[in-house]
C-alpha cells in the first residue's frame, strides 16, 4: 500500500483574495489595531495610578497625585 502526498492547490483562493482585499484595507485595520492597543495600554496606566493613589491615600491618610 503506496501513500501519495497529493498538494493542495491555492492559487484559486489566493488569487480571490488579493482581488477583494486592498492594501489601503490592510493598513486601515493594521493601524485601528495600533490605535486600539495604545488606548488599552494607556488605560492600564491610569487603573493603575488611580489604583496605587486610593491605596497610598488609604495607608498615609494624604491623597497624591
Amino acid at each position: 500500500m503506496g501513500e501519495t502526498n497529493t498538494a493542495i492547490d491555492f492559487t484559486g483562493f489566493i488569487t480571490a483574495l488579493t482581488s477583494s482585499i486592498t492594501t489601503a484595507q490592510v493598513l486601515t485595520v493594521l493601524a485601528s489595531v495600533v490605535v486600539v492597543g495604545m488606548g488599552f495600554f494607556l488605560m492600564w496606566l491610569g487603573v493603575r495610578k488611580a489604583v496605587n493613589a486610593f491605596t497610598s491615600a488609604v495607608a498615609s491618610g494624604r491623597i497624591r497625585l
